[in-house]
């Protein structure tokens, strides 16, 4: 079974994930900190990290400059859920190395069909 770990402050956010997770039978770990988070990224290494960009303390793009610059975690697949959204900010984000993103307010089963793309 693949490890995913959720990284988002919007305790709504995050119900909404467990409980669309919960319906499709999908296990993950969820932080409300990115620096909980980060430490368990390490400790654990998870196959895909969902969070969103706008972090308090350290950022998603920090969190996913880490990830990319860990030769242990450089595989992990990083998709990020963004209230942000114009062709500026894709541009940036892909940047990062971050894999695929998803502008906030989101469909759940355009979210669900990216994690299902990653989980098989």
């Amino acid at each position: 079974m693949k490890k995913i770990f959720i990284i988002e402050d919007d305790p709504d956010v995050s119900l909404l994930i467990k409980d669309v997770f919960d319906v499709n039978n999908v296990a993950a770990t969820f932080f409300s900190s990115s620096a909980m988070a980060l430490k368990e990224i390490k400790a654990q290494r998870p196959d895909m990290v969902i969070m969103d960009l706008m972090m308090p303390n350290i950022s998603g793009f920090e969190v996913c400059q880490y990830i990319r610059s860990d030769i242990k975690l450089k595989d992990i697949f990083v998709m990020v859920i963004t209230g942000y959204d114009s062709p500026k900010m894709r541009k940036e984000i892909f940047s990062y190395g971050i894999d695929d993103y998803l502008p906030k307010p989101f469909d759940l089963k355009v979210f669900m069909d990216k994690v299902n793309r990653f989980l098989k």
